[in-house]
Parts: structure tokens; sequence; C-alpha cells
């Protein structure tokens, strides 16, 4: 009787952990655009030659760094990429070539350097994507984009470009100068400390939390948002409790020093980080090294993922956030946690 039991609790156990290794967590929200518009270039990834040709042509290069089953690629292409006026202002000012981050076609930068696609990504330190990435007539970097961008503001970044406005101004200052609305307030809350903000870190005088660095701004729809949705959630409290959070006016004159020991201003900073989005968030690690930036939109599930990466020093081990989010992923799932990345 007793070895009878014995085998039928063996039985169930097994059966247990079949049942459980079945129900591995769904992963939703990854969406890929095969097809791209017909308006790219076709190109042979020698980018002196991409220059070259653009040159002749009074036209700039944009490469578009992408990856399968991004979301946010697949918004950027049917909604963007769709968008008459922003097609036509592509077509008549653009070189528009695609590079896929974990691809392995061979390519030639405007250096000379070969590459494949996927050791150009990590060369050019691609975290998110789409990443955008201009170039000018001598293969300098003008303007780079970290993630998606909605049409309204890629009418602003194409305008910036094709008319040369980066020789005179920088993204900021332009954006800037576009916005009548300058007065006005933040939006309130708790978690942001009132300054002055000295923020000096090193690594004789380390810090003993990451510091997040977010730039706002008033009468900002985009900062509305995040602050009505993302930042009243409990998770978004809890993670970023662990941290010092401050907060400046991007476009403000607030005297701060910076984590490098730099007096600046908010403004000031705001454009020496090259930052080109509001809300934008920073993220230090205790000794005053930028680890990760949010400068772009993100939905839930990747604006934790970001927090988690900072917050569990996954970045010491693992430099490519996109490496970190998969496997992440994957262990939630394996626990049978529902994953959905367009969350």
């Amino acid at each position: 009787m007793k070895r009878t039991l014995l085998i039928l609790s063996l039985l169930f156990s097994l059966v247990t952990f079949a049942s459980e290794e079945l129900k591995k967590g769904e992963f939703l929200g990854a969406k890929t655009v095969e097809i791209f518009p017909d308006w790219f270039k076709t190109s042979f990834l020698d980018f002196n030659d991409d220059i070259e040709e653009a040159n002749e042509e009074n036209r700039h290069v944009m490469i578009y760094f992408w990856q399968n089953g991004c979301p946010y690629c697949s918004n950027l292409v049917e909604e963007n990429f769709h968008n008459d006026g922003l097609v036509s202002k592509l077509n008549n000012n653009f070189d528009v070539i695609e590079i896929n981050m974990w691809g392995d076609r061979e390519l030639v930068d405007w250096n000379g350097t070969d590459f494949i696609e996927k050791e150009f990504s990590e060369y050019m330190s691609v975290q998110f994507t789409p990443t955008l990435v201009f170039l000018n007539s001598n293969g300098d970097i003008v303007l780079r984009m970290n993630g998606y961008q909605s049409v309204k503001k890629m009418h602003h970044i194409l305008d910036y470009v094709s008319q040369k406005i980066y020789s005179e101004n920088s993204f900021a200052s332009y954006i800037n100068s576009l916005n009548d609305n300058t007065t006005g307030q933040l939006n309130d809350n708790p978690i942001f400390k009132n300054g002055p903000h000295m923020l000096s870190r090193s690594s004789a005088l380390p810090a003993q939390k990451y510091l997040a660095v977010f730039f706002e701004q008033p009468n900002c729809s985009e900062c509305d948002t995040f602050h009505n949705t993302l930042m009243k959630l409990d998770k978004t409290k809890e993670m970023l409790s662990q941290m010092q959070v401050v907060r400046f006016n991007a476009i403000s004159s607030e005297k701060l020093l910076t984590p490098g020991g730099k007096r600046t201003t908010a403004s000031e900073w705001y454009d020496e980080l090259k930052l080109t989005y509001k809300p934008a968030i920073v993220f230090f690690d205790k000794e005053g090294v930028e680890i990760i930036r949010k400068d772009a939109m993100f939905k839930e599930y990747h604006l934790h993922g970001i927090f988690s990466y900072v917050l569990s020093s996954a970045y010491i081990e693992q430099p490519n956030f996109q490496r970190y989010l998969e496997d992440k992923s994957d262990k939630l799932r394996d626990q049978g946690i529902t994953v959905d990345i367009w969350k």
C-alpha cells in the first residue's frame, strides 16, 4: 500500500511538473515590419560612397537602426514613414539606410572600418530601437535620436537637419525656439526634492544610491502624460524610491553641480548632454558615470526594464540593454508570467 501511494505521489509530481513546464508565460506586443518603404536607399553599405552620393544631390544620410519584433520600430514605419508630409521631406532631402541591430551584413563605416551590422550597432552604442543617426557631408553625426519620435517631432527633426540648422544651433535650442509656452509649473510630485542640487560623486567619494536625473518643461504634453500614467504606478514609485531622484526644468537657468563636479545650469546641462526629448531621464552610477538614458517615449515594460537594469547593477555584466531585457523577459516567462513589451 505504501509503495502504491509512493508511486502515485511520484506520478502526480511528474504530471504537475510537466503541466507547469507547459504553462510558460506568453510573449505579447512584438511586431516586425517585414517590408520597408520602397524609397529607402538600396545601399551596398559603404558609407563613404553613400555620403558622396548624398552630397551630389545636396542630401543627408539617415541611418535607421531597427530589430525584429520591435513595436516602436513598427510604429515608426507604419505611422511616420507613411505620413505624406514626412515622406515628402525624406524623399526630397535624405537617403535612408536601414541597419538591423542584430544583422550579419558586412559594411564599411565613414572612417573606413569594416563591421558586420551587429558589431557596428555595438560600436555605435545602440541601446534602443529605433535609433536614427543623421550624417552631414563630412560624415559627422549632426543629430541622433534614441527611440521612437512622434510624427510632429519628426517634422522638426527633418527640418533641423535638412536646413542645416545644426551648423548654428543645438537641437535643444532649436526646439525651444519653436515653443512660446516657456512659463508655468512642472508637474507636482513629492519624489522630487528641492534644490540646490549638488550632485558631485566620484570613485574617491561615491554616493550611496544610484542617481536618476529628470529633465522636464512646463506646458509639455508628453510630460503631463508621463506623470498621469507611468509616474502614478506603484512599481514606478517603489523603484524610484531606491534611487536619488532629482528634477530640472530643462529650459531654466537653475544652478547645479553635475555628478562630474562641473558648475552649470539646467538648460546648459540638458544641451551638453545632447538630450532631445522631454521628459528625459539620465541615470548615473554611484561614482558619477552615466549608465543609460531614457530620451524618448517608452511604455511601462521598457521603462521599468531600464529602472531594473540600473538598480540590479546588471549593466556591469551586460552592457547591452536589449540583451538584458531579452534575458529578463525569458526568465519571467519561465515563471509563467506573461510579458507584454507594448504595455
